[in-house]
């Protein structure tokens, strides 16, 4: 009897337990990272106005009596973070003046109020929605430069508005968009700290960054759903995806020759298996133009790649160690703005460098470069750069070796230099001629993290190509 009481209970705790994290995960509307939740104990023992609380589940507040926007929940491929696509639509937007000193924010919020109820044209009141969206944008040193205030417009007022009494209010038009967000609530009656949304600011950006996503950083939102003086609460920190198509991709559905792009030789040993190119180009983003060359050879595979123009960088040795991340950095602030256009390019991959080597193997100099795609390869925006530059290609004949999953903290430079040894090792077996003192690596995902494709690469030296 007393066994079955014992067990009894556990099996109580064990659906209670199960129960509660079922809960917690729903109200979120993601899975939490275990990093995040043993963070949150060891600062409330600190500090309890930090303890985290479980937000208000989106169900129980959208639809309600505040009126929300139009939304989909998109799958999640990570931990701390949910995605959320926010249809497109009308809202009542405001900017937050810095000259109304500390009560910015309310004065802002009555502006918007004022208009929803009553203060337009027709003198409507036509209700208030959730959530309350405040947008601010950061500069490079993540100092904010201005804030903007929304509600969105109900329902039965998106077609038809009335517009503003107000000259500090405005309808502005919303496209369709993607969101990261981080969900939390709040103790009943206090307002939200500071340090509470830059929290979940960096525990949002590291769940992205963790899963490999991008995002805009420079643009930070919050979303209100409830107001302090409710028992029950929810508040997001949300960054905008910069790309997010999701897909399903199953590794289980190409061999390892298929993900390869060329059978192995049985006197390499067994690789792990890359992503193949028909689960990233076009999905993930736009690749050059190529044209893959059958091959009756094991060990690598033959690409040609198609005439286009690359925008590029040589990697400054005084950098040092830094001087691959400066390199990509620079290209990186080209495709977002630093441009005679001030255009945004979507970024496309894979990101690809070049090493030039001397007679005796020692590096002389690298280059780093970003395919443009295809809109602005007829006529690219000139880089405001010096360092930065747009180079016109013509075809090229390549040959590859494909590489799979990585560690984050893995010895990056002994698995190229493996891959490298074991391409020309197959291409000089094969009778091919190529490039041996130009080393260039095709980074296509981003190493460390989910399904991986990395490729070293030579280039042909046939004779009939040195002609063209």
């Amino acid at each position: 009897m007393k066994l079955c009481l014992i067990l009894l209970l556990a099996a109580i705790v064990l659906v209670t337990a199960g129960k509660k994290k079922s809960e917690s995960r729903a109200a979120l509307g993601y899975k939490e990272c275990p990093e995040h939740k043993e963070n949150y104990k060891n600062v409330a023992k600190k500090n309890k106005k930090m303890k985290w609380m479980k937000p208000k589940a989106l169900s129980d507040i959208c639809p309600g009596e505040h009126g929300c926007p139009a939304h989909e929940v998109l799958p999640s491929t990570g931990c701390g973070f949910g995605v959320r696509e926010i249809g497109a639509g009308n809202w009542i937007s405001t900017l937050v003046l810095d000259s109304e000193g500390d009560s910015k924010y309310e004065e802002a919020y009555k502006r918007l109020v004022f208009y929803l109820t009553g203060g337009n044209e027709d003198g409507t009141d036509m209700g208030l929605t959730v959530p309350l969206i405040v947008q601010t944008g950061l500069d490079d040193n993540f100092e904010p430069v201005g804030s903007s205030m929304a509600l969105y417009l109900p329902a039965e007022y998106q077609k038809t508005h009335p517009a503003p009494t107000g000259e500090d209010v405005e309808i502005e038009e919303w496209d369709d968009i993607v969101v990261y967000y981080r969900a939390f609530g709040y103790s009943k009656g206090k307002e939200v700290p500071e340090e509470i949304w830059d929290r979940e600011f960096i525990n949002l950006g590291e769940s992205l960054t963790d899963s490999g996503l991008e995002y805009y950083w420079w643009k930070v939102i919050t979303g209100s759903y409830s107001h302090q003086s409710e028992a029950e609460q929810r508040h997001e920190v949300m960054y905008i995806a910069r790309r997010h198509d999701y897909y399903d991709y199953n590794g289980d559905d190409f061999s390892l020759a298929e993900a390869q792009g060329y059978e192995e030789c049985e006197g390499f040993p067994e690789t792990a298996k890359p992503k193949a190119t028909e689960g990233i180009c076009g999905s993930d983003a736009e690749c050059p133009d190529v044209e893959e060359v059958e091959n009756e050879n094991c060990g690598f595979g033959v690409r040609n790649i198609k005439a286009g123009n690359w925008v590029s960088t040589e990697m400054v040795e005084e950098d040092g160690e830094q001087k691959w991340v400066n390199a990509f950095i620079r290209l990186f602030a080209y495709i977002y703005g630093e441009n005679d256009e001030e255009a945004e390019i979507p970024m496309t991959i894979p990101v690809l460098t070049k090493t030039y080597m001397n007679r005796d193997f020692e590096n002389t100099y690298s280059s780093m470069h970003f395919y443009l795609p295809s809109e602005y390869q007829d006529n690219p925006p000139t880089p405001t750069n010096e360092l930065v530059e747009i180079e016109e290609w013509i075809d090229t004949k390549t040959y590859y070796r494909a590489i799979g999953d990585y560690g984050a903290d893995a010895d990056v430079m002994a698995i190229w230099k493996k891959e490298f040894k074991d391409l020309g090792k197959a291409l000089s077996d094969a009778g091919e001629s190529f490039y041996p003192y130009m080393a260039v690596t095709a980074t296509f995902t981003r190493p460390g993290f989910g399904d991986q494709r990395h490729e070293a690469i030579f280039v042909s030296q046939d004779a009939d190509e040195e002609s063209e």
